[in-house]
């Protein structure tokens, strides 16, 4: 995938921020709160997930009161198609259109528009609740899977469902007809995301040793092991026995029911699941050094985009904020071998330190604006 045509205005502090990117590194420059990570946000806008940065959408306006506009003409591996975001300072409601059709829910836009970000808030994926990578394992292998968005969200309403349902407090002689019926459910739903699960992160473990090998020199090992709360650490689970496993993770259910009514709440279940990562066989969370979680965050991020092109033969757009400049040489030459197929999206306050392999176009903003 390659964007070919950007414009954007009025969201945040960009004015009339327009260019065609290059197809392969496109450099942002600037000194800080010029606008370099709002154009980044900008083009993530449209994958259908939530702000990298956690911005609400009503504050993507700028406070000039002026209406947004986004438009974006990308090239799949089919043909030319363009996106457009637009949103008024008087109704705030977010309107998306695809070569002129409206957008009716941007899970839509999962299939068809696809980025990669990686941002120094990412060390959070190691440092983290387990949240985070729950989050991150489910968003990367429902990149994968057309089944995956809504798998995930249908979980979650079935789990608020009977967290409702646990929270009346009713006795479990009159409760248990109710919870059988969230429980299969439950157990059907969450089967088959700890499946998706634990196939990715088989294959995230494998492409996270051989690029955290590179980064780290070969001198530390990285491990990475999927902890299902249901079926245990490494479980070695397959869609063959789906059927069995959907009656294991139901059994569960039920036996937990008594202890879930004391609480009002369900205690078991791929919502407490995490993902585990070991340097040279030790817990990298609660004993990493600051610049080995952030290296084992930048080969998951780096792995996650392998992993898509391989899988889709179509390369993802990988947007880097304020990465590579606190790399070293031959790390910053670890990311462009990995990422050297693919479009980037650079931001830098200082343009100097990243290595001669980033040549593409330089943009330079001042203000939400380019200044050259």
């Amino acid at each position: 995938m390659r964007l070919t045509k950007i414009y954007i205005d009025g969201f945040k502090n960009l004015s009339s921020v327009e260019f065609v990117p290059d197809s392969g590194y496109n450099i942002i420059s600037g000194e800080n709160a010029q606008g370099k990570t709002n154009l980044l946000e900008a083009l993530w806008l449209f994958t259908g997930c939530r702000s990298f940065r956690g911005t609400r959408e009503r504050d993507y306006l700028s406070f000039s009161g002026n209406p947004l506009k986004i438009q974006l003409s990308f090239h799949d591996d089919r043909r030319e198609q363009t996106l457009v975001c637009q949103m008024s300072p008087k109704s705030r409601e977010k309107k998306l259109t695809l070569n002129g059709v409206p957008v009716r829910q941007t899970s839509d836009l999962f299939e068809i528009y696809h980025c990669v970000a990686f941002t120094p808030e990412d060390i959070e994926l190691i440092s983290g609740s387990p949240d985070v990578r729950r989050s991150f394992l489910d968003m990367c292998f429902s990149q994968l899977h057309r089944r995956g968005v809504t798998a995930v969200r249908r979980y979650q309403l079935i789990l608020s469902q009977r967290n409702a349902a646990l929270k009346q407090r009713l006795p479990l002689s009159q409760i248990d007809a109710i919870l059988d019926i969230w429980d299969r459910q439950l157990a059907s739903v969450g089967t088959y995301i700890s499946l998706r699960r634990q196939s990715y992160s088989a294959r995230l473990e494998e492409s996270v040793r051989e690029l955290y090998g590179r980064i780290s020199g070969g001198t530390e090992v990285i491990s990475a092991g999927y902890k299902s709360q249901i079926f245990g650490r490494r479980p070695d689970i397959t869609k063959d026995n789906a059927q069995e496993l959907e009656e294991i993770y139901f059994r569960k259910l039920k036996d937990s029911r008594s202890q879930d009514t004391e609480l009002g709440f369900t205690s078991c279940g791929i919502h407490r699941d995490d993902l585990e990562f070991a340097i040279n066989g030790v817990g990298a969370k609660d004993f990493g050094s600051q610049g080995q979680k952030k290296s084992l965050a930048l080969a998951l991020k780096l792995s996650q985009a392998e992993l898509y092109g391989c899988a889709k033969k179509e390369t993802p757009i990988v947007l880097l904020d304020d990465v590579m400049g606190e790399l070293d040489r031959s790390r910053q030459q670890v990311v462009c071998t990995t990422i050297k197929d693919m479009q980037v999206f650079v931001t830098t306050c200082h343009h100097e330190v990243l290595i001669n392999e980033l040549e593409g176009i330089r943009l330079m903003l001042k203000n939400g604006r380019i200044i050259s």
